[in-house]
């Protein structure tokens, strides 16, 4: 029995017991599409139909076996011929076995196998003189990595010209030649050449021919994958792991797609299915490795891909990463080196300079990727891949006119690329932007309602240059772009070129995208924020990536990016740090890095960037504000982080963090956050005092000390025990604190015990708001302890600011409300209401002040818009009055009385001018 006839013996079988198998996988599809698809799954379950067609009665357990085998969900029984052995080492990869190498095993299977580890030419000689598409097909592929492209042109011409002829009625042969019409239209440069007939004669494959042969689905998930149309390949690949659960490919490229969204926790769970196949599965190494390098790791790349080498030396998608591994390393010979290995094996391919010209990209290595890019395209012009790379490449550094040729020319060799086809509809709409131009900037926006916005940002953007440059001693040789998007989606697009990032701006070096802040439906706006703000932060990006050649550390470029938003570090913020100084749960160095961009645990990516400002104080502070300039040097020249901190600081990395701990710790008492003792062990103090509640404390201390002491015996007691399990204290019960109340007596005798205890003070106060439902004047000292005692925590502030306001003297609330302001960054109220009150003393400046700053969080806020106006107008500044109203005219188009008033001021200015 051939090995493409194994499967189908029971065909009509198949069809029978499969024929609602296509109605419910359109129907999981069309509930993916609308909810949005998972990516990879935890656990797949074998379709039932497929199992319903392995457990048909009237199968014997022979004919079982290569069933179960074939949909993955075979036992060590069922692997009893050559070929059943063959078929899942070679989905394993597992290119050792020796069914791999047993010449009863069809040598397509053999050949496959050639293929996939890189040895063509073995492969090309296994297929020799077969018939077979399959065979066909695998020739092609073969001259194709060898650089003959007319002999591989060649090898798929019949089965192209049956397929075309619609000669084929079994859905492997069919499959195997919509394979060869696929490496046809690649070798001819027509990409989008009959992609609707390969896609309907997949579908009949897999829907009217055998509605289980996953192959087809596989293969569809490909052509999918290729015109970077993800959500739809995703949920191909989710069908065809129903139907073979096992399948490596699948698999594969579930974390290749996981890889281009940044989803570094999926691409771990898919190489993790990759390793149930394989403990060395090839495949999960190289998912693996270029995780590592997207992730600005090309040493811990390397360590991944030089044993994979060594091991397979002609496998070419590990030889492409080794080389951008080294591109990422700034050793250009090196890199070179590299690319000249893999030219030897393939001679004229573009497909190692497209990798590295990629992970330049995606490193910001804009000129060296082009250079990397423009070569690949030069090799294999018709290749879409390398061109839209390119042009998004172009989009993010600001060069919109070489973008748009570049994603142009792809959309006329293949108009089916989703991520070309959604940039390139953002360029031409970009095209028609208004542009405001200043000194160091150009602002670009939708002409229209987002003017508000725009017109708001010369005189601060030139503000924020004036001070970013002069703490970095650094400018940028060009304008930076602005560019102000009206809602998420083409914000999304802007940045990444696919619609599912979110945040609301990024800072690309050479241009920083925007969203507006504005309210509205959460799938097209995150809302009112200052962005202000934000653009300092991103402004600072674009700075210390221009100093350093995009090379700055990952935690260090947002860590002093965060020092430069000019705001109060927030009260949650200083509370999950004093946290994290407390339980010994910082990151050292090496662990920032990754929890950027690598969390283990929810909290991790927001510890990291309060963390890293946290750091740049200390070294502002440790060794003066010139050191960080001192380090962005280093790095312009490609130093390393580990040399770089040597050189411009005298210690090392390990040391550095060493120091930083205990002013770390000293921070954290300044911010009232470790008060001695702690409420805890007042709290325990109370319930040692209560029999019931001691006996519980007792009793979980006893079972946590036995925990320890099994923990203990079993590492002594086990050969090799310091390689046990580890050591950790999570896996002891934790030691239980029953609830305990405090009442007023107690509490009355800690405040005279310890008067400016934080806790103290802060449950006192709470407890007295709640007994009189708001606050009143006698709390005004207790408050003002409690400020003095935590710093950090906005509620004494509000509670303070909320009783002057409800006094007869309001403007008492000021110095309050000026510190909540300080650090809010999404709402304006407290803005609005300091306006109001500098409005009544006559302190017309700070409240013109104020009114802006209201505006700048929520520019599209009529009544805002209008205090602001009025402000305005009676400092006598009538040309910024005016452009308020103007705005109004805008937000409110349907109400006439702005245009009256935007009337009655013009008339104003131009009677001011005679």
């Amino acid at each position: 029995m051939t090995a493409q006839r194994w499967v189908t013996r029971a065909s009509n079988l198949r069809l029978v017991l499969a024929a609602g198998a296509g109605l419910l996988c359109w129907a999981g599809r069309l509930a993916l599409a609308q909810q949005g698809p998972l990516l990879v799954p935890e656990h797949v379950e074998l379709h039932a139909s497929a199992r319903a067609a392995i457990n048909a009665a009237w199968l014997t357990e022979a004919e079982r076996r290569p069933l179960r085998v074939f949909h993955g969900v075979w036992g060590q029984r069922d692997l009893d011929t050559p070929l059943a052995r063959a078929v899942v080492a070679l989905n394993a990869w597992d290119f050792d076995h020796p069914a791999l190498s047993d010449e009863s095993v069809a040598a397509e299977i053999r050949a496959e196998a050639e293929l996939h580890q890189g040895e063509l030419r073995r492969a090309l000689a296994l297929a020799d003189g077969l018939e077979s598409n399959r065979a066909a097909r695998i020739r092609a592929e073969a001259y194709e990595g060898l650089g003959d492209h007319d002999a591989a042109d060649l090898a798929v011409e019949a089965p192209v010209r049956q397929l075309l002829e619609l000669r084929f009625e079994d859905p492997a042969e069919l499959t195997e030649a919509v394979g060869a019409l696929i490496v046809r239209a690649r070798l001819r440069g027509q990409p989008a050449h009959d992609y609707h007939t390969m896609m309907t004669l997949l579908s009949r494959a897999h829907q009217d021919l055998d509605r289980l042969y996953w192959p087809a689905k596989l293969a569809e998930a490909r052509l999918l994958v290729d015109k970077d149309n993800e959500k739809e390949a995703v949920i191909a690949l989710h069908e065809t792991l129903e139907l073979n659960p096992r399948c490596a490919e699948a698999w594969f490229m579930l974390g290749r797609i996981a890889l281009k969204r940044f989803d570094f926790a999926s691409v771990r769970l898919a190489a993790d299915k990759l390793r149930q196949l394989n403990g060395q599965h090839p495949l999960a190494e190289v998912l693996l490795a270029e995780s590592r390098l997207i992730q600005d790791d090309p040493d811990g790349a390397m360590d991944l891909l030089l044993p994979l080498v060594g091991r397979w030396g002609k496998l070419r998608p590990a030889l492409a990463l080794v080389a951008a591994s080294e591109a990422l390393r700034y050793d250009e010979s090196a890199m070179h080196a590299a690319l000249d290995r893999y030219e030897r094996l393939s001679p004229g391919s573009a497909v190692h300079y497209f990798i590295v010209g990629r992970h330049l990209a995606v490193n910001r290595q804009y000129e060296a990727a082009a250079e990397m890019l423009a070569e690949a395209i030069r090799r294999q012009p018709a290749w879409p891949a390398p061109q839209i790379e390119l042009g998004l490449m172009q989009l993010q550094s600001g060069r919109d006119a070489d973008a748009l040729a570049a994603l142009e020319s792809v959309a006329q060799l293949d108009p089916f690329n989703k991520r070309a086809a959604y940039s390139l509809f953002l360029l031409r709409e970009l095209a028609g932007y208004e542009r405001i131009e200043s000194e160091h900037f150009v602002i670009r926006y939708k002409p229209g309602i987002d003017q508000v916005t725009a017109r708001m940002m010369p005189e601060p953007l030139e503000q924020i240059h004036r001070e970013v440059s002069a703490r970095f001693g650094h400018e940028t040789n060009r304008k930076t772009i602005i560019e102000l998007l009206p809602d998420h989606e083409r914000f999304a697009v802007r940045v990444t070129g696919m619609p599912w990032i979110h945040t609301i701006a990024a800072s690309t070096g050479p241009v920083i995208a925007l969203e507006v802040p504005r309210e509205g439906l959460p799938s097209k706006h995150q809302g009112p924020f200052d962005w202000l703000r934000v653009i300092r932060h991103e402004y600072t990006h674009t700075i210390t990536l221009s100093q350093t050649r995009n090379r700055i550390p990952h935690w260090l470029t947002e860590a002093a990016a965060v020092s430069m938003e000019n705001a109060p570090r927030d009260y949650e913020t200083c509370r999950m740090l004093a946290n994290a100084y407390e339980s010994s749960t910082l990151f050292d160095l090496d662990r920032i890095k990754w929890a950027f961009v690598r969390p283990q645990r929810p909290g991790d990516r927001a510890l990291a960037y309060a963390q890293g400002h946290w750091m740049v104080q200390y070294l502002d502070q440790r060794y003066g504000e010139s050191a960080l300039v001192r380090l962005l040097g280093l790095y312009f020249d490609g130093v390393r982080e580990q040399q770089a901190m040597l050189a411009a600081l005298a210690v090392t990395r390990d040391q550095f963090f060493e120091d930083f701990l205990p002013w770390a710790g000293e921070q954290v008492m300044q911010w009232g956050l470790a008060p001695q003792p702690s409420l805890e062990q007042l709290e325990d103090e109370v319930r040692w005092a209560d029999p019931d509640l001691a006996a519980a404390m007792a009793a979980s201390g006893q079972a946590r000390l036995d925990a320890i002491v099994d923990t203990l015996t079993e590492r002594i007691g086990r050969p090799g025990g310091s390689r046990s399990r580890p050591f950790t204290a999570d896996r002891w019960p934790k030691l239980i604190r029953p609830r305990v109340d405090i009442d007023g007596a107690t509490l009355a005798a800690w405040l005279e015990q310890y008067p400016d205890h934080p806790d103290v003070l802060e449950m006192y106060l709470r407890r007295r708001i709640e007994q009189t439902g708001s606050p009143d004047a006698s709390l005004v000292p207790w408050l003002e302890r409690y400020a003095k005692a935590r710093p950090v925590d906005p509620f004494p502030h509000r509670k303070l600011a909320q009783i002057w306001l409800e006094s007869d003297t309001p403007t008492q609330a000021i110095p309050d409300l000026e510190r909540l302001d300080r650090a809010e960054q999404k709402t304006p109220v407290f803005a609005v209401e300091l306006a109001k009150l500098y409005r009544r003393t006559g302190q017309l400046d700070l409240a013109l002040a104020k009114a802006t700053r209201a505006l700048q969080i929520n520019p599209y806020h009529a009544p805002n818009r209008e205090l602001a106006a009025a402000i305005a107008i009676e400092a006598n500044q009538l040309e910024l009055g005016r452009e308020h109203i103007a705005a109004l005219t805008l937000i409110e188009p349907d109400r006439p009385q702005h245009r009256k008033r935007l009337a009655a001021i013009d008339r104003l200015i131009e009677k001011g001018r005679r």
